[in-house]
């Protein structure tokens, strides 16, 4: 055998030894078919030879921006469940610090107190940082040195007495870090072990808990202070604080930026992810935006032409044109809320990966549905909890102690396509019912146990029943029907 052959056949074994080993440490992954339901199923016309009215338009986009209203009216009240019977007040559990249930009116907010509120804040971080036992993106634990670089880089001795708020937008989508830190480089993971049907086990993935989400193209955000080295601004966005990128902000004045969100002739992304190019026959990508995003065009005549927010060499807002491919998965304004675009729209996303944190700019079980009915014009709130709300809160609770047969009824009393249950720890949107068992679109960062015993890992959109997550029926359930 020459040496050349014997040198292939070696390389050959050691490929194979590599991808041996690799595979051992993936999950199993649960079949694309969920016990219990069709492969029909995971097909939009399934669901819609089932409508009676699938191109009934349910909401005008004015009835739609009347909603977003009256929710963000509602929820500045001083306390907006004074009112509320205690087993329909939402059960708000936030992970990370920062996050709040409405935004606080910035702009009136005294300097002093705005100024106490930043320090408040970043102290509450800093908390965090020292609360658990972090990794970084190579699983190596974090030293007592480590930690107090980061906390260093915080700077919050350098917090101004006062505050003036400073105006940016995002000229991309970028990660809102608990901690000032980069993702590829310095990320928060958690020990992997979780607890399983009553057993622990070791799972592969490791969730950045130093990410509290994301800024999309194009959102606004209050500006409250600089990290030491100015790599990261602190700022608040919707109702969510965190540190963001520095080069990811551009900043002007707040009417400057209004005009650009707020601009009446746009697109809306419809798809998972879209592309914007640098020219009309789209050969090199400028940038992308998701489901749900909108972005305002450069011309009335040109639908395949829109503005893109741009940061020029000393921080400010500027704007340039991009292209979109001819059959770019968007529409012109608001997509008409209909049972079937509905459909349509969600499917586009089965299988998408879970992302529980945002940090790869993926979805969670909330974000799936705020990004598929924002597509209509709908603001969801940022906390499952409060989707009832949303609505009004005129639909009664649904208790445990009815017993599954009495939930699923209940369930099923409720209109396909439109209707969105919580547990105020999860929520599913409801499809329709199949023997007697209602079935769901949902989107999972765990798996379950299989017929033969084995655990298998979902992490991803799917189409199942009500069985998993396993609290979801041990808990009141609260619906929010969008009609």
């Amino acid at each position: 055998m020459s040496a050349c052959i014997r040198l292939v056949l070696s390389g050959i074994f050691l490929f194979a030894l590599f991808s041996f080993a690799l595979s051992a440490q993936l999950v199993n992954r649960a079949p694309d078919v969920y016990p219990g339901t069709l492969p029909e199923m995971r097909t939009p016309a399934w669901w819609i030879a089932r409508m009676s009215h699938p191109d009934e338009v349910l909401m005008t986009s004015d009835r739609i921006k009347y909603m977003n209203e009256s929710f963000m009216a509602f929820m500045k009240h001083p306390n907006p469940f004074s009112d509320i019977p205690d087993e329909q007040k939402p059960s708000l559990i936030t992970w990370w610090p920062g996050s709040l249930i409405s935004a606080p009116d910035i702009d009136s907010m005294a300097p002093e107190i705005l100024s106490d509120s930043v320090k408040s804040w970043i102290s509450a971080e800093a908390g965090y940082l020292r609360s658990g036992r972090f990794g970084n993106v190579t699983g190596v634990p974090y030293s007592r040195r480590d930690i107090e670089r980061l906390e260093r880089e915080m700077a919050f001795e350098r917090i101004s007495r006062t505050i003036t708020v400073q105006h940016g937008i995002a000229v991309r989508y970028t990660q809102l870090r608990v901690i000032p830190s980069l993702f590829m480089y310095e990320q928060g993971i958690s020990d992997s072990a979780l607890s399983v049907s009553g057993k622990i086990i070791n799972i592969t993935v490791h969730w950045d808990i130093w990410n509290n989400g994301f800024l999309k193209i194009g959102n606004h955000a209050f500006v409250l202070h600089t990290s030491r080295s100015g790599e990261f601004l602190f700022v608040l966005s919707d109702t969510r604080y965190g540190w963001v990128r520095a080069e990811d902000i551009a900043f002007g004045d707040k009417e400057e930026i209004a005009e650009y969100s707020d601009a009446p002739d746009f697109v809306v992304c419809t798809g998972n992810r879209v592309q914007f190019y640098t020219d009309s026959n789209c050969r090199l990508v400028s940038g992308w935006f998701g489901m749900g995003d909108r972005l305002p065009l450069a011309s009335k005549s040109n639908s395949r032409l829109i503005r893109i927010p741009m940061r020029t060499g000393l921080g400010g807002l500027s704007t340039g044109a991009a292209w979109l491919e001819k059959n770019a998965d968007v529409h012109l304004g608001w997509l008409p809320y209909t049972r079937r675009n509905v459909v349509l729209i969600a499917f586009k996303l089965l299988d998408a990966p879970y992302d529980w944190s945002g940090a790869w700019f993926g979805r969670d079980h909330i974000t799936t549905y705020r990004d598929i009915f924002a597509v209509f014009g709908f603001t969801l709130p940022r906390h499952d909890g409060l989707f009832a709300f949303y609505g009004g809160n005129k639909i009664p609770v649904m208790k445990p102690e009815i017993g599954k047969d009495r939930q699923y009824l209940m369930i099923l009393e409720h209109e396909p396509f439109v209707t969105i249950m919580s547990c105020g720890g999860h929520a599913k949107l409801l499809l329709g019912g199949y023997n007697g068992v209602p079935i769901i679109f949902d989107h999972y960062g765990h798996g379950y146990t299989n017929e033969k015993g084995e655990y298998v890992e979902l992490c991803r959109c799917f189409i199942g029943d009500m069985k998993i997550p396993a609290y979801f029926l041990n808990r009141p359930v609260a619906f929010l029907e969008l009609k």
